[in-house]
């Protein structure tokens, strides 16, 4: 890739420095090689005492210089150092840089490197050097390559300690910078120096505070060497001025960043800042946009042959098919759930991502299989020769962190779905599932919004967690015989995620398996019977399960009842002591749980739950146990609401506190007692 010289001129300061504002603290002070005895002092390290390695400093910088090539290059600059406690942690000394090469000609390159282990022999530090012929080079992919090598002479206690440079070409791809991973991090600082006609937005994704966030402005000097591109062979020597922005940040005993319940994707969370190039000013009447807008990027996806330009075809080809699909529909409804019924069934799909085509439509169709992509693009296409008006529809998974809604970054999209107008309705579809109803997706793709990719009309669509709500009605009725013996039915309607996930599971089948695993969650004798389940086939609607049940009291003198069998909470998912980042939850969530039970003849209740209602903060949630005994009977009606799917690190100490008082209420009992005439001797 040629790229023209940049002009000679005085660049005016553009970037807006109150972005950066903040802290101003002094960095840290660390030398390569600068490795003394009481470094190694610590076996457990106050910030994590069961870390297996700790990150004792790791600091970066990136810096443009002028290049040879006409332009301007990006120096980043790392050096890191870690202490490795024991053994479990030696798969940290296997490091890998992985460098871009477009050609030999312009490629990134490794410079400088450096590693070395230490450890403590009599009371002496000594230093192992990595051999140069122990740096590997392995082929990434057509334009990767990967720099590999592992330190030496390790054991349990060693420190280990690396430097290098990258010099890179490609300014569009500035270093971003993680100061998290899954080791605790002691110190992680990171500098960067941007001229100021290079115009980035930042990303800056932090939940802890930071140590140093500041910023100071400059003025530097670059040499770029023109190379001649005329018949006398002369090149000539570019002087810039130009002003700069160094922007710094430091993170100060940043916690490993762990597995916890209820988050979509620990990307989210990482404490991080990353950039994106969005212009060039040249000059300043002279500015080249680099990014462009929602418009512009639809624009060029609907024009892409990976992607839109095949929509933009008749394909005429589908018309035979559809045409039998949709025979003896009345209305354009029906009409278009036929449609999507035809792909959804009779196409498989082979990935669980996709945002591109992988294969032309007309060979997806052919060979009847395809990824997420080449299906819902299909789809797209189907609608279309039928008249209705659809779009690809673009979005990042759960498990894939989160898209920017502000900027056109592609690269943070993985899975590509269907939205199609139907009369005065719009539906978001995803044929790439034969359990999904026309107008459901799969749980995995409410990650926010998705983006609609139409030139004239980009939107977003609202895909949040917050915009579902998982209701479940069970019902339990109870009635004694004059035997003793005790009978009820048992009837769940679920919510629709629950019934997908029945579906994917192939039902109950004929029921006995289901029964067997079933009776697991319960904590007495009892003989279930009679499994159905309704409405497993249409796909639109959720699931009811129903069973029936038959257990007594074995003329125990006193018997201990948990009315709510197995539907109990039974643990908190909230186990932490505390949280540094969101309570992502799948959806809202409504369950309510109606019990009503004949007490057998010869017992009486001795001793009934008290009947409670909570709120979670003031409207975020709610949980109710009401519970009543009149006569023979009682009646119980148990409801967990939570209104909001996500909850800030400042909420995780109330919501755990309100889980742990449903599982504990949920786990009383009633408690039955044989009346005295009845009772054993």
């Amino acid at each position: 890739m040629k790229r023209s010289a940049l002009c000679l001129c005085v660049f005016i300061l553009s970037v807006s420095t109150a972005v950066y504002a903040g802290k101003d603290k002094s960095t840290a002070k660390i030398k390569f090689g600068d490795v003394k005895p009481e470094d190694f002092s610590n076996k457990v390290y106050s910030i994590d005492s069961s870390a297996n390695a700790v990150v004792l400093a790791d600091i970066g910088s990136t810096e443009f210089e002028g290049n040879t090539k006409g332009d301007f290059s990006l120096i980043f600059k790392r050096h890191k150092r870690i202490h490795l406690i024991n053994k479990n942690a030696f798969d940290l000394a296997t490091i890998e840089v992985l460098l871009y090469i477009q050609n030999y000609s312009y490629e990134e390159k490794l410079e400088g490197l450096e590693a070395v282990t230490y450890n403590i022999e009599n009371g002496q530090v000594v230093a192992t050097k990595l051999d140069k012929e122990s740096i590997f080079k392995d082929k990434y992919d057509k334009n990767h390559m990967i720099k590999k090598f592992t330190f030496p002479n390790l054991k349990e206690g060693s420190i280990i300690e690396y430097k290098y440079k990258i010099v890179s070409p490609y300014y569009e791809n500035l270093q971003p910078w993680e100061f998290q991973s899954n080791i605790p991090h002691l110190w992680s600082e990171y500098t960067v120096t941007i001229p100021q006609l290079f115009d980035y937005v930042l990303d800056k994704q932090n939940y802890l505070p930071f140590e140093i966030d500041t910023v100071s402005t400059s003025r530097e000097s670059y040499n770029i060497l023109d190379p001649s591109t005329s018949a006398s062979g002369s090149s000539r020597t570019l002087n810039i001025q130009s002003n700069t922005v160094t922007a710094k940040w430091a993170m100060k005993d940043v916690p490993a960043l762990k597995e916890e319940s209820y988050i979509t994707s620990l990307d989210n969370y990482v404490q991080r800042v990353g950039f994106q190039l969005r212009r060039i000013k040249y000059s300043d009447t002279y500015t080249k946009d680099v990014m462009g807008n929602w418009y512009q990027a639809c624009e060029r996806m609907m024009k892409a042959e990976y992607f839109g330009e095949p929509l933009t075809h008749g394909n005429n080809w589908l018309d035979d098919d559809l045409e039998k699909a949709t025979a003896g529909t009345t209305n354009n409804l029906e009409k278009a759930q036929k449609i999507y019924a035809y792909i959804r069934d009779n196409f498989t799909c082979k990935t669980n991502n996709g945002k591109y085509l992988s294969s032309t439509l007309k060979k997806v169709h052919q060979d009847k299989s395809g990824t997420v992509a080449d299906l819902n693009l299909l789809l797209v296409a189907a609608f279309k020769t039928q008249g209705f008006e659809a779009f690809p529809a673009m979005l990042s998974t759960r498990a894939n962190g989160k898209a920017s809604e502000s900027f056109p970054l592609f690269d943070k999209f993985n899975y590509t779905i269907c939205r199609v107008k139907v009369d005065d309705s719009y539906y978001m579809l995803d044929a790439s599932n034969p359990k999904l109803g026309f107008g459901k997706l799969p749980l995995k793709v409410y990650n926010g919004t998705a983006r609609v990719i139409d030139p004239s009309y980009p939107i977003l669509v609202d895909l949040s967690a917050d915009s579902l709500v998982e209701k479940k009605l069970t019902t339990v009725f109870i009635s004694a015989d004059g035997n003793k013996k005790l009978q009820g039915s048992f009837a769940s309607n679920l919510g629709y995620f629950a019934s997908l996930k029945l579906r994917e599971n192939g039902g109950i089948g004929n029921g006995d398996d289901y029964l067997k695993e079933l009776k697991k969650q319960y904590n007495m004798e009892v003989e279930l019977s009679n499994a159905s389940a309704d409405s497993i086939k249409v796909l639109e609607m959720p699931t009811a399960l129903r069973y029936e049940m038959k257990f007594d009291f074995n003329d125990e003198d006193v018997v201990y009842f948990n009315p709510l069998f197995g539907e109990a909470q039974k643990d908190n998912p909230f186990k932490s002591a505390e949280r540094y980042y969101p309570v992502e939850m799948p959806y809202c969530t409504d369950e309510t749980y109606v019990f009503n039970m004949e007490i057998p003849e010869g017992y009486k209740v001795e001793e009934l739950p008290k009947s409670a209602r909570v709120k979670l903060n003031e409207d975020d949630g709610m949980f109710e146990y009401l519970i009543g005994a009149a006569g023979n009977r009682i009646q119980l009606r148990c409801r967990l609401q939570i209104k909001k799917a996500l909850f800030e690190p400042e909420d995780y100490q109330t919501l755990r506190d309100f889980y742990a008082y449903v599982v504990s209420k949920e786990a009383e009992q009633i408690v039955f007692k044989k009346n005295d005439g009845n009772a054993k001797n």
